[in-house]
């Protein structure tokens, strides 16, 4: 898996629109397919991913393992539950933060692979909560993608809806593109939310890089700014 992401990144990376340290990436990746394999078992046999995150701190795993991932970026951890607290309220500046997110992650990831796909009108994903930017298309269908559990989920049929509000009009939805119509920032002029859309249906990668590609339709962003004043 390692590997087949640093080569999505390397083939993409184009489209991103910024640089990438592929091998922070791939170290990262690493001791996440690491915590992955140590956590499988019990993220099948789990039915929520919070009370999978409980057994994990009571049995001592979850301290191990963010004490792992922090020896692998050589982040500085003294208080492990701080830093769980800090990675669940989106506190970047605790002590901490990064190791015990990338293992939060790690673990989320687990929990969604295999997991049967659903179809859900909605930007928040059905299993983590996580807010999703990034949609993609396959065919006549839209998907969203989670940015923290790579989850996919089907969210509309035959034409882009907002994932914030529903709207379904396609002359309140605005799309925003290069010429070759692959990636998009998408517009609601109903309730103003925005997200990024990879159109280009040839573009294949883990779901954990997508939303990475996607971060390329940031490029259009001045364009929908414009032409909403």
């Amino acid at each position: 898996m390692t590997e087949e992401l640093a080569s999505a990144l390397m083939k993409y990376a184009h489209l991103v629109g910024s640089p990438i340290n592929l091998e922070w990436v791939k170290s990262v990746e690493r001791v996440q397919q690491e915590i992955m394999s140590q956590v499988r078992a019990e993220a099948r046999e789990s039915s929520d991913l919070r009370e999978l995150l409980s057994q994990l701190d009571s049995s001592g795993k979850l301290e191990a393992m963010v004490r792992r991932v922090a020896g692998e970026i050589g982040d500085e951890v003294k208080d492990v539950r701080k830093a769980v607290a800090a990675a669940l309220a989106g506190n970047a500046e605790e002590e901490g933060f990064r190791s015990a997110l990338l293992t939060l992650q790690a673990v989320a990831r687990a929990f969604a692979e295999g997991r049967e796909a659903v179809a859900e009108q909605s930007a928040f994903c059905p299993l983590c909560g996580a807010r999703s930017e990034t949609s993609f298309k396959r065919g006549d269908k839209y998907y969203m993608v989670c940015h923290f559990c790579s989850y996919v989920w089907l969210q509309s049929s035959g034409k882009p809806t907002c994932p914030y509000c529903g709207n379904s009009s396609e002359i309140s939805i605005g799309m925003f593109s290069d010429r070759q119509r692959r990636l998009a920032l998408m517009k609601c002029w109903e309730c103003g939310s925005t997200w990024r859309a990879i159109l280009d249906e040839t573009i294949r990668a883990p779901a954990i890089v997508l939303p990475l590609i996607a971060m390329g339709a940031e490029s259009f962003r001045r364009a929908a700014e414009e032409a909403q004043g």
